[in-house]
């Protein structure tokens, strides 16, 4: 009162190290909180869940350190202010995190600005109102005397307590937020992220409830630091919450932030921190304890230091090595998948099978039990199912317009994301209903190749180098398929020039073929006045087994020794044995031919050998065999294999002595003449039967010939075609002239078990068919169209898969054409009917003419 100004000093004296212990803990697991919640809001600022959730972090941090040293930043305005502005809008920040967290609120999302309103409403009210009375405590305790700071500071405390309550109001709200969000969680990872936050609330109920007590009814104990524990314990209730929830369940995704090398720094960096704080822990505590030391006590809190650094240096370079050969056992896994992926390309491979190895590889370095792989077919395209690993997706096609698609066709991947909105995305739904919780891409030059659809890990969840991995396997596999692809495209082109090559083949030898039928017609006049080639075959054909077939028969032709023709039914083998008479030295001799399988065993005797009058009951005179109308020439006994045994010992005896006699005389006949036999039967088989003798087998088969089948010679089908066209087509008065491609390649894709004579009968009635100047495939016979399950296992039959569609097509004209003759020829009975059977009168009313009448009438059997 006398105006004197009295200082006084007071030593306040060390912090007690259980007031500093809980600070410390505390600022460390906040401030780790703070840096997860800066790096989700880094990397997804435009997640509204990611920025509410670091703004939270930060009015945490803020309002928790203040309101633990509040006695030390009392004196410190900006720092006083600081922990004001974040303490009041604590409540508000956090009630706002739970509206949006995991879903937004229904209310929220129809009235967001009245919402909002009245969560920070009250708020920024109070904080107003707060920071109002703080500047005029200040006023006061410059201007004002000691009542007027007094009850400033009563009016303040007031003020304080009463937010308290509406703080404790904004808690209960922000549970209720909680459970109400866990009712209405969609999968199980949101409602475990919202059960492990809930939990934690409701256990940090019971230390802030006790905090609320100490400050209405025990303000000297608050005042004096008996709430720091409880709210230490609070905090760490959120802190275990909200890290369970990052860690198990994905909270905030931060699992795709982290990449290996960042984990690597992070944990070398904590390591370090922890050996760091632990010595400081020690040496602190150790000052505590002993107080000013002595000589004695110095030495033994420093080797007790020493020791405690040597054995913690140890321990954390035993956990460096264990982390390195972590990452190093990663790295020569992936090292080791680059190899076989690098194999793969270099082969050229196809597209599945390639998109088959990326599959797996992705699936083997990455721990994935399930995925799927999808290529692109046709235009428009369409990605088809090309592999998949576990259980098969539900789609194994994905048009072009579908979402996952549409998403997918710029690159880039796609993740299955908790946070609000996913569960509407239809990206999202699709790839959740193909079984997948990653897709990537696999895009070149604006184009998507391929997608690949990746399950769930077994361990832990996608992170940012996962997708960065699977980004470079589909950079390096959409190059692969790309190079695949053209290649296939090239040996596409190649296929159709060498189908266009042997097209004009067949065509040069059809020309061939026609050249040589006109030499053949322009020289038929004068063929007799030439002499006589050395060999003039007459089988038609340029084939490879025609010219060794003709070879042989050449060779044979000069020689006596007995000739055998093997061959199936139909293949001219009866031709050749006379092509063969003609171009022997025997030409101009006769040439008598026996079916043996058409006679019986007694008349096959008596037609080969002959008989003498009286000789059996139908013999009334002399009648002379075969074997002697062909003395001097050649004898051709056709289906040899069909001879009873007993003619087989005569004929025997003809061929080792050249002497029979006649059925009923014992008079010798001697003959000169050459033998040749055919057969379609297996003799071989017949021998070990017992139905053909041995030594006749081995007296025939001197020279033995095998015809081929026509299956065998299919270059010479349009050849045999064209011959037999025009020799039906100029004896039934007919222009036809041609045979079209279509018609060509059913002829070359039969199986012809007839051979050589079916052929003919083809053409025959194709001619008869035929209503123009070319022979077309719905003019062919039903037959040719039916499939022959032998055809697949002939050799050669390569043809018939050639000309697949081309049966089909001519198949479907076929039965059309049959419908329209069907019709027609009820036409022609229905007019004739009316006309009484008057054919002019019929063609009268039909509108033809007579002749054409006639024709079709023909045609259809009604002539």
């Amino acid at each position: 009162g006398d105006g004197e100004v009295h200082t006084t000093w007071c030593r306040v004296g060390r912090v007690h190290l259980g007031e500093l212990i809980p600070s410390i803990l505390w600022f460390f697991l906040k401030l780790g909180l703070f840096g997860v919640g800066a790096l989700v809001f880094w990397k997804r600022p435009e997640d509204t869940s990611a920025a509410q959730f670091f703004l939270l972090c930060i009015v945490t941090l803020g309002a928790y350190m203040g309101g633990y040293h509040w006695s030390r930043i009392v004196t410190q305005p900006v720092l006083l202010v600081v922990f004001m502005v974040c303490a009041v809008l604590l409540p508000a920040v956090s009630l706002h995190f739970y509206l949006v967290f995991p879903q937004p609120k229904k209310f929220l999302r129809s009235f967001p600005w009245r919402t909002l309103g009245a969560v920070y409403g009250p708020s920024l009210g109070f904080l107003i109102v707060l920071f109002l009375g703080y500047r005029h405590v200040r006023t006061m305790f410059a201007e004002g005397s000691w009542e007027d700071i007094a009850g400033a500071l009563d009016i303040l405390r007031d003020e304080v307590l009463i937010y308290m309550a509406v703080a404790a109001l904004g808690y209960l709200a922000s549970v209720i937020c909680l459970v109400h969000s866990y009712q209405v969680a969609k999968g199980l990872t949101e409602r475990n992220q919202v059960k492990w936050i809930m939990f934690g609330s409701l256990v940090a109920l019971v230390p802030i409830s006790y905090t609320f007590y100490l400050i209405q009814w025990a303000a000297d104990d608050f005042g004096s630091g008996a709430a720091t524990w409880p709210m230490f314990a609070a905090s760490v209730c959120f802190t275990v919450a909200f890290t369970v929830s990052i860690t198990r369940y994905r909270l905030m995704q931060l699992d795709q932030i982290l990449t290996s090398g960042m984990v690597y720094f992070l944990i070398s960096f904590l390591a370090g921190l922890v050996y760091y704080a632990v010595v400081f822990v020690g040496m602190l505590a150790s000052g505590v304890i002993v107080g000013p030391p002595s000589l004695p006590q110095a030495l033994a809190v420093s080797t007790t230091a020493l020791v405690l650094t040597l054995v913690l240096d140890l321990a954390r370079t035993r956990f460096k090595k264990a982390l390195d050969r972590r990452f190093d056992r990663q790295k020569h896994h992936l090292d080791r998948t680059l190899r076989h992926m690098s194999q793969a390309i270099e082969q050229l491979v196809d597209p599945p099978t390639l998109a088959q190895r990326l599959l797996q590889a992705s699936a083997e370095l990455l721990h994935v039990p399930r995925g799927a792989v999808y290529l692109r077919e046709g235009n428009p395209p369409l990605y088809c199912l090309a592999g998949s690993l576990g259980p098969v997706p539900p789609l194994a096609e994905l048009s072009s317009g579908c979402p996952l698609v549409e998403k997918l066709r710029s690159g880039g991947a796609v993740l299955v994301r908790s946070g609000p909105g996913a569960s509407a995305d239809p990206v999202q739904r699709q790839l959740l209903f193909l079984g997948g919780e990653v897709a990537q891409a696999l895009a070149h030059e604006g184009q998507l190749l391929a997608l690949l659809v990746l399950g769930p890990k077994t361990l832990g969840s996608y992170r940012a180098e996962d997708l960065n991995l699977l980004s470079a396997f589909a950079q390096l596999t959409s190059l692969a398929l790309e190079s695949a692809e053209r290649h296939q495209t090239i040996e596409g082109l190649n296929g159709d020039l060498r189908a266009k090559v042997e097209k004009i083949s067949e065509q040069q030898r059809r020309i061939l073929a026609l050249q040589s039928q006109l030499t053949r017609q322009r020289t038929a006049a004068v063929e007799e006045a030439l002499p006589p080639a050395p060999f003039s075959p007459t089988i038609l054909g340029s084939s490879q087994a025609v010219r060794q077939l003709l070879e042989t028969a050449r060779k044979a032709a000069v020689t006596q020794s007995a000739v055998l023709i093997r061959g199936e039914s139909g293949t001219g083998k009866g031709l050749l044995a006379r092509i063969m008479h003609d171009n022997g030295p025997r030409a101009g001799k006769p040439f008598v031919k026996v079916h043996c399988a058409a006679l019986a065993p007694g008349l096959l005797e008596s037609e080969l050998f002959g008989h003498v009058k009286g000789a059996f009951t139908s013999a009334h005179r002399d009648k002379v065999g075969r074997f002697e109308l062909a003395h001097g020439g050649t004898l051709f006994l056709d289906e040899i294999g069909d001879i009873s045994l007993e003619v087989q010992t005569k004929l025997l005896r003809v061929l080792e002595e050249k002497t029979f006699e006649r059925v009923g005389s014992s008079e010798p006949v001697q003959v000169d003449v050459h033998i040749m036999a055919a057969t379609h039967q297996d003799l071989e088989e017949l021998i070990r039967q017992g139905r053909f003798r041995l030594d006749l087998y081995y007296r025939l088969k001197v020279i033995d010939i095998l015809v081929p089948p026509l299956r065998e010679r299919r270059e010479d089908i349009a050849e045999l075609a064209q011959h037999f066209l025009q020799r039906y087509a100029q004896r039934c008065g007919k222009e036809v002239s041609q045979i079209d491609d279509d018609a060509l390649a059913v002829l070359k894709a039969y199986h012809w078990k007839g051979n050589v004579r079916q052929l003919e009968n083809v053409m025959e009635q194709a001619v008869v068919m035929a209503e123009g100047p070319t022979i077309t495939a719905v003019d062919l016979h039903a037959e040719l169209f039916r499939a022959d399950p032998a055809a697949d296992s002939v050799p050669g039959s390569d043809g018939a898969q050639e000309a697949s569609g081309i049966l089909v097509a001519a198949g479907g004209l076929r039965a059309e054409r049959e419908e329209r003759d069907r019709h027609e020829k009820e036409r022609l009975v229905r007019a004739l009917a009316a006309a009484g059977g008057n054919k002019a009168e019929a063609a009268r009313a039909l509108g033809l003419a007579r002749s054409t009448l006639v024709s079709r009438l023909k045609k259809y059997g009604l002539s």
